[in-house]
C-alpha cells in the first residue's frame, strides 16, 4: 500500500522516498484519492507529463506513436514527417494516409530521402493519397512522347519505369537521368505552354533524387500516370481525396478554389 494521508482538500503521498502533496487544483485530484483508497498506483495520475509520455496514440505491427515519440520497427524515428504525425495524433486527426506514406518511404534505400522527402513535398504542394503515394505533374509532347528522349510514351493508366541504377541519385544534379516529376508551381518553368500535362502517382520508395532547395522538380525510377489535365486548370485538378498536413495558412484559404485550399480550410475548422 502506498503511504498517504488524505485530509480535506489535500493529499500527501510518499512515492519512491519522496513526499508529494497534491491539492484540489490538480486535475486528477479525485482520481488520486480514489486510487489510494483502492490501493491502486497513483504515479501516472500525479505526474501528468509522465503519463502523457507513456500514452499510446496509435499502434500497429510496425509503428507506435506516443505523445512525443514515434517508433518504427521498435526503433525511435525522428524527422519532419514523424513530428507531423505526432502532432496530428495529439489533435485526434485521422493519420492513416501519413502512416501509409511513412511505411512506404521507409522502404526507400536512400536515408536522405527517407528523412527529407515529406517536408519537400509539403513545401512544394504535392499531396499524398490515402494509400501513402503522392501526386505530382509531368509535361509530355502533344503525342504523349517524352520531351527528353522522344520515345517513351506516357498514356493515362500506364506505369513507366527504369532500372533504379540507371537514375542519377545526386541531389545537386537538377537535370539528369531518371523519370522527372514536378509540382504545379514548376510547370510553367518547363517549355512554357507546350505539351500535355499529366498527373502522376508515385510511390515514395521509388523516388531517386530531389533538390535541396525549393526547386520543385524531382526524379523517380517508376511512376503511374493517373490523369491528364488542361494546363490552365492543373492547379486544382488533382483527383480526390488528397491530403496535406498544412493547417496554419491564411484565413483566405477557405475561399480558395484549389483542393489544397479546401483541405487546409477543412483541417483548420476541424482543429478549431
Amino acid at each position: 500500500m502506498t503511504p498517504h494521508i488524505i485530509s480535506g482538500n489535500t493529499v500527501t503521498v510518499f512515492i519512491g522516498g519522496d513526499l508529494r502533496t497534491i491539492d484540489s487544483s490538480h486535475p486528477n485530484f479525485t482520481e488520486i484519492k480514489d486510487a489510494l483508497r483502492e490501493d491502486q498506483p497513483v504515479e501516472d495520475l500525479i505526474d501528468i507529463s509522465a503519463a502523457l509520455r507513456k500514452q499510446v496514440l496509435y499502434e500497429d505491427d510496425l509503428i507506435r506513436v506516443g505523445y512525443d515519440t514515434l517508433n518504427y520497427n521498435d526503433q525511435p524515428l525522428h524527422n519532419y514527417l514523424t513530428q507531423r504525425i505526432i502532432e496530428m495524433a495529439k489533435y485526434k486527426q485521422p493519420i492513416a494516409p501519413w502512416i501509409a506514406f511513412l511505411k512506404r518511404v521507409q522502404m526507400n534505400p536512400d536515408q536522405e530521402i527517407r528523412d527529407d522527402l515529406f517536408e519537400w513535398l509539403e513545401h512544394a504542394g504535392m499531396p499524398i493519397t490515402p494509400d501513402g503515394y503522392f501526386l505530382a505533374y509531368k509535361k509530355v509532347r502533344d503525342d504523349y512522347l517524352s520531351f527528353h528522349d522522344g520515345k517513351t510514351r506516357n498514356d493515362v493508366g500506364s506505369t513507366i519505369f527504369l532500372p533504379r541504377e540507371e537514375c542519377d541519385p545526386d541531389r545537386f544534379s537538377y537535370c539528369s537521368s531518371g523519370l522527372h516529376f514536378c509540382s504545379w508551381h514548376y510547370l510553367g518553368n518547363y517549355l512554357g505552354d507546350q505539351g500535355k500535362v499529366l498527373v502522376l502517382k508515385i510511390n515514395p520508395a521509388d523516388v531517386v533524387a530531389f533538390p535541396r532547395d525549393d526547386t520543385a522538380k524531382g526524379r523517380a525510377w517508376r511512376y503511374t500516370i493517373v490523369d491528364e489535365v488542361e494546363a490552365e486548370k492543373a492547379e486544382w485538378a488533382f483527383p480526390k481525396p488528397v491530403y496535406t498536413t498544412v493547417y496554419d495558412d491564411p484565413d483566405n484559404d477557405a475561399e480558395s478554389p484549389t483542393i489544397f485550399g479546401r483541405i487546409r480550410a477543412w483541417t483548420r475548422r476541424w482543429l478549431n
